[in-house]
């Protein structure tokens, strides 16, 4: 059976967000930003930098967000706990932004990465999300190995590798602290933790 699964993720208010680096100096290194329940794992450096270009991009727009949301915009549904998406990226795929004005309601900015869009509701949530993905981006520079001269072929084969990890399922991801360049835990960006309603949804 085949199936297409597309997610939207609504931001509202400052966002938890952990941006790491896994394996660096390795073939197998990666990325990964974490925007509350939202984990995405970014395979090279292109890629880190084509998300993190789009967020920058949409600056100018999301000033036209409000300052704050209405916290029952973001309710959680009775009888249900809010659901959590993981998604690796590798080799820069598909990403977009555009600002939805809609008549009589407040402005959303709506950054769609692959198939996961994130619905934006105000510039706090743009502003920690944003962050976390410049961080990212600063990671991405020391973590990823630099190959300007492969030929051809090797380059098409660690692509394939690349794109075989990412639909490989994985447990036990080992971190590296930026700093110190030994096995720590999470560095996170500074934001402010959202408070979770009862069934799991953030305020």
């Amino acid at each position: 059976m085949r199936q297409t699964v597309s997610v939207i993720v609504a931001l509202a208010g400052l966002q938890d967000t952990t941006v790491m680096a896994h394996r660096p100096g390795t073939d197998g290194a990666a990325v990964s930003v974490r925007v509350g329940g939202a984990l995405v794992y970014m395979h090279d450096a292109a890629t880190v930098a084509t998300f993190a270009r789009t967020w920058d991009e949409m600056k100018p727009s999301a000033s036209l967000l409000v300052r704050a949301t209405d916290p029952k915009s973001v309710a959680p549904i009775r009888g249900m706990a809010e659901p959590a998406v993981m998604f690796e990226a590798v080799d820069s795929p598909p990403v977009f932004a555009r600002l939805e004005r809609p008549v009589g309601q407040p402005s959303r900015l709506r950054v769609t990465l692959g198939r996961v869009m994130f619905d934006v509701r105000d510039e706090a949530a743009f502003r920690s999300t944003a962050m976390a993905f410049r961080r990212a981006e600063e990671l991405a520079a020391s973590a990823f190995l630099h190959a300007p001269d492969l030929a051809p072929r090797e380059q098409a084969a660690r692509s394939a590798a690349r794109a075989l990890r990412a639909t490989t399922p994985r447990t036990g991801r080992p971190t590296v602290s930026e700093r110190s360049g030994r096995t720590a835990q999470p560095t996170r960006v500074p934001a402010a933790r959202p408070r979770r309603t009862h069934g799991g949804a953030f305020e």
